[in-house]
């Protein structure tokens, strides 16, 4: 049993899957990169009461593992269902998503503090993306609140550890999402807004 995170694997993964993600910047459509994985299905807490004939809170407070969200594997058919309560804020249900993401890269088949805080990092380097925060020179969590759409919790966090974030990064996968990101911003005419 792991009991210790490996942040610069869980780092490495968030920027790998960013290499294959084909949508907008500097808000990661955490939605558009789930459907582009073609491994990974989405059901809502609303969807599942309705499929269990419960409540939504009976569901969440009573059925579900958790009150944000939580992936089933379904190893027969070679996807995942992530399961996430719709009736949270936007901010949340994208942390909540990208964390799901997390665990089912980081391979984690048992749910305890290190695979937590795995997930916790591989979501903040997908979603917050180092390249982003030092082409805008982002400098205050209200910065990344602003620029990736974020909760103010997890825009504190991502901000206290950009520096072991940065430094987990290969120099391979900084440069791939960093040119991944001007290609877009030159693409889009937005340039002048990122300076790297």
């Amino acid at each position: 049993m792991k009991t210790e995170p490996n942040y610069k694997y869980a780092t490495n993964a968030a920027y790998t899957e960013l290499s294959y993600y084909n949508g907008s910047f500097p808000q990661i459509n955490i939605i558009e990169l789930l459907f582009e994985s073609g491994d990974i299905i989405l059901k809502t807490y609303s969807q599942a009461a309705r499929h269990f004939k419960c409540s939504h809170n009976e569901f969440t407070y009573h059925i579900a593992q958790s009150e944000y969200g939580f992936t089933i594997a379904d190893f027969n058919n070679g996807h995942y269902i992530i399961c996430y309560n719709d009736l949270k804020d936007e901010k949340t249900i994208r942390f909540t998503l990208a964390h799901e993401l997390g665990h089912i890269r980081l391979g984690h088949t048992e749910d305890n503090e290190a695979a937590d805080r795995e997930a916790n990092c591989f979501a903040r380097n997908l979603l917050c993306p180092v390249q982003l925060v030092r082409g805008y020179s982002l400098s205050t969590a209200e910065d990344y609140v602003e620029c990736f759409g974020i909760s103010l919790p997890m825009a504190e966090a991502a901000l206290a550890h950009f520096k072991s974030d940065f430094y987990y990064i290969t120099h391979s996968n900084y440069q791939i999402i960093n040119d991944k990101i001007y290609s877009y911003m030159t693409g889009y005419g937005l340039y002048e807004l990122y300076h790297v």
